[in-house]
């Protein structure tokens, strides 16, 4: 039966291999054949009842938009209309960096508080009528949901940079068809529903807008436990609330325990429980920027904004709406913006983007001698024989740390300490690839795979 062998080659090509990009799509396009599931590496789809006739079309929508199966990336950029083509951080009309001249809603992002005032303004010119973004529980530590809201209110308050793999797409099927949408994601959301806009426009026109946010690397929930314990913090019972970004720009992690206990770590110290924790999906991707939203939006690493002390974002405007709107927040003065070339886009984030693009190909390459792997359309041409070294160093080191013992070492030490060495060590390791790295992304070409994604779409 057909809709028993799409299940099978769910389970096959994305579950039982480790390819599963914890989106939440299983089960928001299904009525109750999967749920997500908590594991300790992200939360997994699971099958709570048989698969029945009546799910075929479901299962179909499933298995075409998985973004673990991969993205034909060159293909789908090629159905757009944004003017520039680009390969490295997807199609664009214009590049900006920017902020809020708001107070409150800058203090409240993570960094220039631009997603919040770019929803706000849609709603308030009924543009959409909703928008869909993850938010925190209210009550509940480390329980994160999508959040179906036009309040102003929810909007302003929403949760910053949420630094865990968390679902989204889950209640896809809870959307009305006769009311108009937004839905912000990481590159995994924002490819999946793309792929369902262009395949089946008509039962996803109601998702109107597509807002996509960085994601460099994300961690399994462990991270968070393997801090408190490191604080002699038992579990998150004893956990009042958790800012990810706490602050003045790039903001700290900031935890605080129900006895009013308060623990800091820079956000660049945090980065020190990645290796341990750093979850596979995003080590299996070439898309940092969320190249197939209408907007994409990131931190602006910048050494002459970060000196100014408060939070810039870098914005790619891929759609002549936001375009416009972006002209007239800046006309009304709601955000300050201010246009850079492509280069200083790619400057900004440029080791994360090669991460990407050059280390994700060879990342996949060694996987696919162990089984299935996502399958995407563009891969780069002529890799160094030392970038490949450098990339079985990073490989090395993922895989010690993941090793249960030396784990379970680490993890015991002060991680004040361990946060300071680990920055040492990442600006040590930054300047030696640095040359590698740069030079590759800048003299990067692609050559077209043609696979069974393609195909798929055609």
């Amino acid at each position: 039966m057909e809709h028993q062998n799409l299940v099978r080659k769910i389970f096959k090509e994305v579950i039982l291999p480790g390819n599963c990009f914890h989106c939440g799509l299983c089960e928001g396009l299904t009525n109750n054949l999967f749920k997500m599931k908590e594991s300790k590496n992200g939360p997994i789809p699971n099958l709570i009842r048989k698969p029945l006739h009546k799910d075929l079309k479901d299962l179909k929508k499933i298995f075409i938009a998985c973004p673990g199966r991969g993205v034909p990336y060159n293909f789908l950029l090629s159905k757009g209309k944004a003017k520039n083509k680009n390969n490295i951080i997807g199609n664009y009309n214009s590049i900006f960096t920017a902020s809020s001249n708001s107070k409150i809603i800058r203090q409240n992002g993570s960094s220039g508080g631009i997603v919040r005032t770019l929803l706000l303004e849609m709603i308030k010119k009924n543009v959409i009528d909703y928008v869909c973004v993850l938010n925190e529980k209210k009550n509940k530590i480390l329980k994160f949901d999508t959040m179906i809201t036009k309040s102003e209110f929810e909007i302003k308050k929403l949760s910053q940079s949420i630094y865990v793999t968390t679902p989204v797409l889950h209640k896809i099927k809870k959307l009305k068809k006769n009311k108009k949408y937004c839905f912000v994601g990481l590159p995994e959301h924002i490819a999946a529903l793309r792929i369902l806009k262009l395949k089946f426009p008509n039962e996803f026109s109601h998702i109107k807008f597509l807002i996509g946010i960085y994601a460099g690397t994300n961690m399994y929930p462990g991270a968070i436990n393997s801090f408190l314990s490191a604080n002699n913090i038992k579990n998150l019972n004893e956990v009042k609330k958790i800012d990810w970004r706490y602050g003045e720009w790039p903001g700290k992690l900031r935890i605080v325990t129900k006895d009013n206990k308060e623990l800091t770590l820079k956000k660049f110290y945090y980065n020190y429980l990645i290796p341990f924790f750093i979850s596979k999906n995003c080590l299996i991707t070439p898309d940092l920027t969320s190249e197939l939203s209408d907007i994409s939006i990131g931190d602006a690493w910048s050494p002459k904004l970060e000196k100014k002390g408060f939070g810039y974002s870098v914005i790619i405007s891929r759609s002549k709406y936001f375009d416009k709107l972006l002209g007239q927040l800046e006309t009304n003065k709601k955000i300050s913006l201010k246009k850079i070339r492509l280069i200083d886009c790619i400057n900004m984030h440029a080791h994360m983007i090669e991460f990407k693009k050059i280390g994700s190909y060879l990342r996949l390459k060694f996987l696919k001698k162990m089984g299935p792997v996502p399958s995407y359309d563009l891969k780069p041409q002529n890799v160094s024989l030392r970038r490949q070294v450098i990339e079985k160093c990073i490989g090395s080191i993922i895989s010690i740390c993941s090793i249960k013992v030396i784990n379970k070492i680490f993890l015991k030490l002060n991680p004040r300490f361990l946060g300071f060495v680990f920055e040492i060590l990442r600006n040590v390791w930054k300047k030696i690839s640095k040359s590698t790295k740069r030079s590759g992304l800048n003299k990067i070409k692609f050559s077209k795979v043609n696979n069974i994604r393609v195909e798929e779409l055609k």
